[in-house]
């Protein structure tokens, strides 16, 4: 699992594309003084994450936040008149799905693909589909009568876009049961369930192949990242930015921050909203950081709909999240500017 380049699977993500609460502070330890200076982060090129984010089959790539190498190869089929896949784990999948499928790019089947499954030539719109238990094991099944259209996730025009998929993929990899279970144990530790979180972050970014280096590690380290994330105004003043992407991304959060998200179709035209604002700002907007600020809107988009997704679909309470954007989603965001790309994962799990 350490090295992701074993299989011809594990290509460069652009050839994919072809395809397809408590917020009370607490005084962890000593944070570094906010100053108009950078930090000594390093945040990758969207082009230089080479993740495979989605499942594999014998007939292309299908789009999510999932990861070939831990949720196993799917086997693409004809199940009850529609594309489907079979997953080879299911108690992984159960795991990293729940009950439904996050596509999060339309998926095209083409004729020949579809001839040889009794299918049609169609194109399967972005959104959550159902897992079941199927003859062959867990299914993902693709029928328009079964999905919760949302609008793609995916946005090739951000080239940062990679960022928030990233994101939501280490959330899935550390909040693993034994994690989950291993958290629990420590009974509320605030400073033993940082320590152990920025671990396996920095473990899962190493894993793949964007380690964090000594200097960074112990900045991070030395970041509180319990704060009030609500009054993400005030943590936004508190960054690094310049005044000018301050400016920008004040206007975007003021805009997004009260847009509700109590269903699929909410949750699509958040997710649309977003994808302008990326679009625009990515190709009309003068930014003196522009990979940072492209970072922290793709992960606030990422984390809106990764926690709105994880509230429908684990276990099956059907009980959403907070309508408005909760402060587990503006840690993921601001956490960005803070901690890089370790900052947000660890402080998305801590919050």
């Amino acid at each position: 699992m350490r090295n992701l380049k074993f299989t011809a699977a594990l290509t460069i993500i652009a050839l994919c594309l072809t395809l397809f609460s408590c917020t009370k502070k607490e005084d962890l330890t000593v944070t570094p003084p906010t100053t108009t200076d950078t930090t000594p982060l390093t945040i990758p090129d969207g082009n230089r994450i080479r993740i495979h984010f989605g499942t594999s089959t014998q007939d292309g790539c299908v789009y999510s936040f999932s990861n070939c190498i831990w949720i196993g190869w799917g086997t693409a089929l004809n199940a009850q008149d529609a594309f489907a896949i079979h997953f080879d784990n299911g108690n992984t999948v159960d795991h990293y799905f729940g009950d439904y499928f996050p596509l999060t790019a339309d998926y095209k089947i083409d004729e020949a693909t579809a001839q040889s499954m009794g299918l049609h030539e169609q194109v399967i719109p972005a959104g959550f589909y159902p897992i079941l238990d199927d003859a062959t094991g867990k299914i993902a099944l693709f029928s328009p009568s079964t999905a919760q259209p949302v609008a793609p996730l995916v946005n090739p025009k951000n080239p940062q876009d990679n960022l928030g998929q990233l994101h939501n993929l280490a959330i899935q990899v550390i909040l693993n049961p034994e994690n989950k279970a291993a958290l629990r144990n420590m009974k509320g530790d605030k400073k033993a369930i940082q320590a152990f979180v920025l671990d396996q972050t920095f473990k899962f970014l190493e894993d793949n192949e964007l380690p964090v280096s000594q200097t960074e590690q112990t900045y991070i380290q030395a970041l509180d990242l319990r704060r009030d994330y609500s009054s993400f105004a005030a943590r936004l003043d508190e960054s690094h930015f310049s005044a000018n992407d301050k400016k920008v991304l004040r206007a975007v959060f003021n805009e997004v921050s009260a847009i509700p998200v109590n269903s699929a179709k909410d949750l699509s035209n958040f997710v649309t909203i977003m994808t302008n604002f990326e679009n625009n700002i990515a190709a009309n907007t003068q930014l003196d950081d522009p990979k940072m600020v492209l970072s922290t809107l793709s992960v606030l988009k990422y984390s809106r709909y990764y926690w709105y997704w994880k509230s429908i679909s684990s276990g099956g309470t059907g009980t959403p999240e907070p309508a408005q954007i909760p402060d587990w989603v503006w840690a993921d965001a601001i956490g960005f500017e803070l901690g890089g790309p370790a900052g947000c994962i660890a402080a998305s799990v801590i919050v």
